[in-house]
């Protein structure tokens, strides 16, 4: 029996076990630390799409079989909620020996074969991929047939400075600089309310982060800066399918027309200092640099995976995106379309040369920002059904070498 070791139990994660047991392959899930534990860390997040798109079929089955009340189809969850009511129970039906929490992917390999041995041949593929593992304060080895690197990118965060790079000064201003979305109606309200904050980022998520701002206190002083020249920061799609993101993108465009907002267009972060118990920041566009004092900045300019795990495999990642390759160029042919319209494309999209490796989910992406649960449940099945053929295909020749 073929065996698949999948990196990561996110949503992505979750749902490839669920799909590579029924299929009667072997798996084992390994996550870092306890299952969906990147969604907790946005739980206090409100998704736009509805629940039915988050989730697939063969899940919801399996948790209604188990006795499980599921939220309604169209319900709009937050992080948290998503985990609580879906991932975690979906989680616990895995089956004894298959989810391994706590349990730290810090290197992937193959047995026996260097990542320069065995370029472009067959015999790649003969031995076993060797998986190092960190779990209860010891470390041991793992050995799967296939792997399915669905890690995700939350964790590593964009930076601040011109070009992707940390500003000078950014790294020891750590403590007054929050990555991704802040919870603004909970534990971060004092931190933020009242304070003068700039927000740097031009997807949804700074969108989410400046409305929530605006919401807190009339005396809270927000700033906004786009790397690029938008009249308005936030894109609003004509007759936008989900209503919440409609109402996002309205609601963060109207601040800035009335001013609610100061909004800094063209510009970068050319550094960060300490001054008299606030930030300054050095602010540069075409037209020089200026200098703006505040006391929190929220950074909500994307993740990026982390491609160091396959060091020693022979993978093959965009340049531009760090996405898988093949998929890569591909999505450049769909860039700026609607990410509800952008195809999951097929299993040969997905795989790298390194025989039986295949990145699912957000990481396929790269820093691409246009991914949905929905295209990684799809990029589930293309894959197995694959694999499905090649057992099959292997199996008839088996058969036929047999009978001669």
């Amino acid at each position: 029996m073929k065996r698949i070791a999948i990196v990561g139990a996110g949503p992505i994660g979750l749902e490839t076990a669920l799909a590579a047991l029924e299929r009667d392959y072997a798996v084992e899930v390994f996550e870092r630390g306890a299952a969906a534990d990147a969604v907790r860390q946005w739980g206090h997040v409100r998704m736009f799409s509805p629940f039915e798109m988050n989730s697939t079929a063969r899940g919801r089955k399996r948790l209604e079989r188990a006795g499980a009340s599921l939220p309604g189809p169209d319900e709009l969850l937050s992080g948290a909620e998503f985990r609580d009511r879906y991932l975690t129970p979906l989680a616990r039906t895995l089956g004894a020996g298959v989810l391994h929490e706590n349990a730290k992917v810090l290197a992937i390999a193959r047995s026996r074969v260097l990542k320069g041995d065995h370029i472009g041949e067959p015999a790649r593929g003969a031995t076993p991929f060797r998986l190092l593992i960190r779990q209860g304060g010891s470390e041991r080895l793992a050995t799967a047939d296939t792997i399915f690197d669905c890690s995700g990118t939350y964790g590593q965060p964009g930076r601040l400075g011109d070009g992707g790079i940390p500003a000078p000064g950014e790294q020891l201003c750590a403590d007054s600089i929050h990555y991704g979305i802040p919870d603004l109606t909970g534990t971060d309200c004092l931190r933020f309310g009242g304070r003068r904050v700039l927000v740097v980022g031009a997807g949804h998520s700074a969108a989410t982060v400046i409305r929530d701002l605006a919401a807190l206190d009339r005396k809270t002083e927000i700033h906004w800066l786009l790397r690029r020249d938008r009249a308005l920061p936030a894109e609003e799609i004509p007759d936008d399918p989900l209503p919440e993101r409609a109402r996002l993108a309205a609601s963060a465009n109207r601040l800035v027309r009335e001013e609610r907002v100061t909004l800094h267009r063209s510009a970068s972060i050319e550094e960060i200092a300490r001054e008299n118990g606030a930030l300054r920041v050095t602010i540069a566009n075409g037209r020089g640099s200026s200098a703006l004092t505040v006391d929190e900045v929220v950074v909500s300019t994307g993740f990026r995976p982390d491609i160091s795990l396959a060091r020693e495999l022979q993978v093959q990642t965009c340049w531009a995106t760090e996405g898988t390759y093949p998929l890569a160029a591909s999505l450049l042919g769909e860039a700026g379309a609607d990410c509800l319209h952008t195809p999951a494309f097929g299993a040969d999209m997905l795989r790298h040369p390194e025989p039986g490796y295949f990145t699912l989910g957000m990481k396929s992406y790269g820093r691409s920002p246009n991914f949905l649960l929905r295209t990684g449940h799809e990029q589930i099945e293309t894959v197995l059904d694959w694999m499905d053929e090649q057992r099959s295909s292997m199996s008839m020749s088996m058969s036929t070498s047999t009978t001669a």
